[in-house]
């Protein structure tokens, strides 16, 4: 049985796919042993724990899911990694940001689970004004098509009336209310570390060795390999996820699902967009909601500090100004531009391809 289970709960955007990237490319390359980061438990390789933690607290009943997400789970995703972490002679290393909307009772569920192993766990947090921008970024990806004010409006609401604490479909403010989320694992795991997400445009391995610092483990090595852009999970610009919007609205009108407006959204990024030389700025905030966001983060920094909980990086880093230079909401011709570089290089491949023929 393993030693003990270093638990990384993420939440999403805050840098959880680079670094079950780089410990996916440390397993492949031989730097750590395979059992450390389990990644073949199901005849595939995966990046992360997600099938099988997803499917864990599924059967419990304590996770809401979309409709058309994981229907084909039976059991065995969870079997298979609850056997890879029982066959571990040492340390292991489980991550899935989905284990961070957990309420009290799934909590419980996968600690209970992992016995009699100890769980550390390890939360990776970034600033608010940076995670709200890229949560919808990454709802658009999902395929859904609710407008961004939408969004965020919603979001204010539900932070008001705390109604996440106890509606299973109302996720997002259990994940990123970070002095909640450390509370509610505090209660039953051994232990928990927080890991803040440097700002700006700092070196991606400053996250690396301060993960790597709060998992404890000689073993992972203090510089990372190098992890390509398309295998960190590719940022979109505000004008690319405003064009992907866009396409999810009409798609969706038109009966195409989920699966299918995703294959879209790849082909859009990696032949459309990821070799475009400028790109446009990352999508901000718009200003009427930027002063609540600071307020948000500002309630929120007082009473992390208030938890005993292990701070690897600087609790300045999630800290929201009230005003910022945050590019904002990209303009209709921003919009437009991205477009078209998508339309025109994939109907360029198109007749490439047809010329061949």
């Amino acid at each position: 049985m393993a030693q003990r289970v270093v638990l990384h709960i993420g939440p999403r955007k805050t840098a959880t796919t680079y670094l079950q990237r780089v410990l996916q490319s440390l397993v492949r390359s031989g730097d750590i042993p395979a059992g450390m980061y389990p990644i073949r438990t199901r005849g595939r390789v995966d990046h992360n724990h997600v099938p099988g933690l997803i499917d864990l607290v599924r059967s419990a009943g304590e996770i809401g899911l979309q409709d058309d997400a994981w229907t084909q789970q039976d059991g065995s995703d969870a079997a298979s990694l609850l056997r890879a972490v029982a066959d571990a002679p040492g340390d292991v290393i489980l991550s899935a940001e989905a284990m961070s909307v957990l309420r009290p009772s799934g909590v419980r569920a996968v600690v209970d689970a992992l016995a009699p192993a100890p769980v550390d766990v390890v939360i990776t947090a970034r600033a608010l004004d940076r995670v709200l921008p890229s949560s919808w970024q990454q709802h658009m990806r999902n395929g859904n098509f609710e407008a961004y004010d939408a969004y965020l409006a919603l979001r204010d609401e539900e932070r008001q009336s705390r109604i996440y604490e106890t509606e299973l479909a109302r996720a997002f403010w259990r994940a990123y209310r970070y002095p909640d989320l450390v509370r509610r694992w505090q209660d039953v795991a051994r232990s928990v570390s927080l890991v803040t997400v440097p700002t700006g445009s700092a070196d991606p391995a400053e996250t690396w060795r301060r993960f790597r610092a709060a998992a404890g483990i000689d073993a992972l090595p203090v510089e990372p390999p190098a992890i390509p852009d398309d295998r960190a999970n590719v940022s979109l610009t505000g004008a690319e996820t405003y064009a992907i919007y866009g396409l999810n609205l009409v798609a969706r009108a038109a009966g195409h699902g989920r699966r299918e407006i995703r294959a879209w959204h790849r082909a859009l990024i990696r032949d459309g967009w990821t070799d475009r030389a400028d790109r446009g700025p990352r999508l901000g905030l718009p200003a009427g909601i930027r002063s609540s966001v600071h307020a948000w983060s500002t309630e929120d920094l007082a009473d992390l500090r208030t938890c005993s909980v292990a701070v690897h990086g600087d609790m300045d880093d999630l800290e929201c100004a009230a005003d910022a230079a945050d590019p904002g909401v990209p303009s209709p011709d921003a919009v437009a531009a991205a477009a078209g570089a998508a339309l025109t290089r994939l109907l360029d491949s198109d007749s490439a391809a047809s010329n061949e023929d």
